[in-house]
């Protein structure tokens, strides 16, 4: 089944999945990747589902619920992504220096906004005394057959940036040659800094998160394939004379009756196949076989057989297509300025592409 995730066992799938929000939907979906994760060797590994298949098949059935509302696979990442990095287990193989993060994540907006230039994260230049800079973030483009050199400073501290850092870069904007210099800081500038750049054309700008996680509306066309079936089986076999050669059978014809006299039409069954049959992920042509509690019977045409599984052999798929107006996720979204009243910009999480090897 395209984008569905294999269910082990069926007896831990998560029941009435549909009928939570998708904001508990996706917590639910974190919550079950957490309790399949072992990192009890040190590293991050998870448990094996041969011993204890519950985790892996209820993270695969909401993941599963997920993947028929319409979200992708990145979108029940991103939905996931901040209930995981808070997670006791496993933040302590997701964490990496603050300052490094808000350098990645300057970098990654400025490849978002700056499409048609190369951005890099961490590089050294060499200055016109042949001493080796490292500079936090540059983007390098063309006017016309000129190349151009922007070099970014970044200042994730806890206090206004002070006029003598602004000093340094503007130093490092003039032995680079480079034509634009930007600092982008987390809290801020002093007084002095502010003045300082103006006199020498350094742009100073802001960063900072404005949402730990945010949802917007947006219409979706995606696909789905589910099985089709072309045959029965019942167990025990019904007797020879119990359908008529050649007679045609509605599926609401046959009902299905339990020892405390629950109803299920052939129909009914059918749609539990075929929620089995994607819940499991099963490959197609193959049969799912549905277990009715002993003592049921199966009734068509003032006839009642004892059934104890109905069987349907799934031999092909069928891919149907839907329009869905839904919310999907964008995670963390920041507020982007220029100091001290200039160009205003925010962005989420989602928009932001992903940062290239060095």
């Amino acid at each position: 089944m395209s984008g569905f995730a294999r269910v082990l066992d069926t007896q831990y799938v998560v029941r009435d999945a549909n009928l939570l929000t998708d904001e508990e939907l996706f917590r639910q979906i974190a919550a079950a990747m957490d309790d399949n994760l072992d990192t009890s060797s040190g590293k991050v590994g998870v448990h094996n589902p041969q011993e204890n298949p519950e985790p892996i098949s209820r993270f695969a059935s909401l993941w599963n619920e997920a993947i028929r509302r319409g979200f992708q696979n990145d979108d029940i990442g991103i939905g996931m992504r901040g209930q995981l990095r808070a997670s006791p287990k496993l933040s302590p193989f997701l964490r990496e220096p603050s300052w490094q993060s808000f350098e990645k994540l300057v970098a990654r907006i400025h490849i978002a906004y700056c499409r048609d230039a190369q951005v890099k994260w961490s590089e050294k230049l060499v200055d016109r005394s042949g001493t080796e800079r490292q500079i936090d973030v540059t983007v390098r483009s063309k006017v016309g057959p000129h190349p151009v050199l922007g070099i970014i400073s970044c200042k994730h501290k806890k206090r206004p940036v002070p006029i003598s850092e602004v000093e340094a870069f503007i130093t490092s904007k003039q032995d680079l040659n480079a034509a634009i210099a930007i600092m982008v800081s987390s809290s801020g500038y002093q007084e002095g800094a502010l003045a300082k750049a103006k006199m020498y054309g350094l742009q100073l700008w802001t960063l900072q998160q404005a949402e730990t996680a945010a949802w917007r509306n947006e219409i979706r066309v995606y696909k789905l394939l589910y099985p089709i079936f072309s045959e029965l089986r019942f167990d025990p076999i019904l007797p020879a004379d119990a359908i008529p050669q050649g007679n045609r059978i509605e599926l609401n014809e046959v009902t299905f009756i339990t020892p405390d006299q629950k109803q299920y039409s052939l129909q009914n069954l059918c749609a539990m196949a075929i929620d089995q049959a994607s819940q499991m992920c099963v490959p197609i042509p193959n049969w799912v076989n549905l277990e009715l509690p002993a003592g049921s019977t199966m009734h068509f045409r003032d006839r009642a057989f004892p059934i104890q599984r109905v069987g349907f052999y799934f031999s092909r798929t069928v891919t149907l297509q839907q329009r869905k107006n839904m919310n999907i996720p964008t995670g963390a979204s920041y507020n982007f300025n220029e100091a001290p009243d200039g160009s205003r910009y925010t962005i989420a999480e989602r928009d932001l592409p992903a940062l290239k090897d060095k």
